[in-house]
């Protein structure tokens, strides 16, 4: 009979260890869950940023139309690149059951062109609003498309019509400006999103594009030395 209750003791007590273990890995389980829950610049950055590099997939590809061009390995290399960090943006914005685009973005009522406020979400920010990124917001808020350095559809259909040297002299000046408009952006999403992935993601875009910008200007250089414009 002793031998019987303390088996059942002991089992009294395993179970009763067992649910305190059970209940501090849900408890576990819920904290990381919460840890990994996007913030605003997260979201937003994934957002924005997801529409910056459809721009620049679009422009590599119509560079790469068959014609020939010697700046092809360029631009395979970041059609190739921004269709990776593309897919990884849009992969994270339905795990966090967000819209792709930002609200702003959306198509509305409102013309073509009219200036929205879809870029805010950088205000989020616990650092101090500097000198260079209120000149970047108001840079959005003042831009047809809602963040500078995006091409009209003007400039994307001259990719198409216009031939050798001034063709590729277009894509290097689109994509420049490109480049630069989004580099602000990627920049504080490096510094401020929640989420380490979301930050490792935004630090590599900016090494990334800083480097092409610098090879883009080195070309458009060797461009104006041969041509003298």
């Amino acid at each position: 009979m002793r031998i019987l209750i303390k088996a059942l003791g002991l089992i009294i007590l395993g179970a009763c260890l067992g649910l305190y273990l059970q209940s501090g890995e849900l408890r576990s389980t819920r904290e990381a869950v919460t840890a990994l829950q996007p913030g605003p610049i997260d979201i937003g950055f994934s957002q924005s940023m997801s529409r910056h590099h459809q721009q620049a997939i679009t422009m590599a590809q119509r560079l790469l139309d068959g014609r020939p061009t010697g700046l092809a390995p360029m631009a395979r290399a970041i059609a190739y690149s921004q269709l990776l960090e593309l897919g990884q943006m849009r992969g994270w914005l339905l795990l966090w059951n967000q819209p792709l685009n930002s609200p702003a973005n959306i198509a509305t009522s409102a013309p073509a062109g009219t200036p929205n406020n879809s870029m805010d979400w950088m205000l989020f920010s616990d650092k101090p609003l500097t000198e260079e990124l209120a000149q970047y917001l108001a840079a959005c808020r003042s831009s047809p498309d809602g963040m500078p350095g995006l091409a009209s559809q003007q400039q994307l259909d001259q990719l198409r019509t216009l031939e050798a040297a001034a063709r590729d002299r277009l894509f290097l000046e689109l994509m420049l400006a490109h480049h630069e408009g989004g580099i602000p952006m990627a920049r504080l999403a490096a510094s401020a999103a929640s989420l380490p992935a979301v930050r490792r993601l935004a630090g590599q875009m900016v090494y990334e594009q800083s480097r092409e910008i610098q090879q883009i200007q080195s070309i458009l250089a060797a461009y104006k030395t041969q041509t003298g414009q």
